[in-house]
């Protein structure tokens, strides 16, 4: 176990409302709510409050932080991996020596308990999502001066790359429950991977 202040995790939380919209052909907006909000119950039942944010896109996000006793840091402009390298470097976040960034589209997350372990100055931890393309966790030391974020496209890649420019070893840190749903072909593969999931009696 990490000792205190070692490790805060952040939450990237987009509106609600229009949050997962390719999911709109077989998920009601009253679905993707309940998907929205069981995935964020996960995320605090593996981490402690005190050392968990929300990255509100805006105040309906942030409201599902509050809800949940969660601290909301509104978005500050439209540029998503701009305002996580703020929310990274700020005063607050530098009470840590390390940050953990993960989106809320994990209903499945079992264990956060390697993302807690051994933090230290020169390793950035990194989980791929199911295609093996984007980022689904990813640590970072709070010493990096501008850590560099890339989210979007590709974003796997983009952070290993990121990492090695500022000179940070990386270690890939599979985590199977780290499974994100964007798609209703995700939604179906989830069904035949996490067959006893509470999630499906919910929705």
């Amino acid at each position: 176990m990490s000792e205190p202040n070692d490790v805060a995790f952040v939450v990237l939380q987009g509106d609600p409302a229009t949050s997962k919209s390719r999911l709109s052909a077989v998920l009601s907006p009253e679905q993707r709510m309940v998907l929205t909000r069981f995935c964020l119950q996960r995320i605090t039942d593996l981490t402690e409050l005190d050392t968990l944010y929300l990255l509100a896109e805006n105040e309906q996000a942030a409201n599902e932080g509050l809800r949940l006793a969660i601290t909301p840091i509104l978005q500050q402009g439209v540029d998503l991996n701009a305002a996580i390298r703020a929310i990274v470097t700020s005063s607050a976040l530098k009470a840590y020596r390390c940050v953990t960034i993960l989106p809320n589209d994990l209903p499945f997350l079992a264990s956060l308990e390697a993302y807690r372990q051994r933090p230290t100055a020169r390793i950035s931890l990194v989980t791929p999502d199911s295609h093996l393309s984007g980022t689904n966790l990813l640590r970072v030391p709070t010493s990096v001066q501008d850590p560099i974020f890339a989210y979007g496209q590709d974003s796997f890649f983009h952070h290993i790359q990121g990492a090695k420019v500022r000179e940070l070893a990386v270690e890939v840190t599979p985590c199977p429950s780290a499974f994100d749903i964007d798609t209703p072909e995700d939604l179906i593969l989830a069904r035949e991977i996490f067959p006893d999931s509470e999630l499906w009696d919910l929705l």
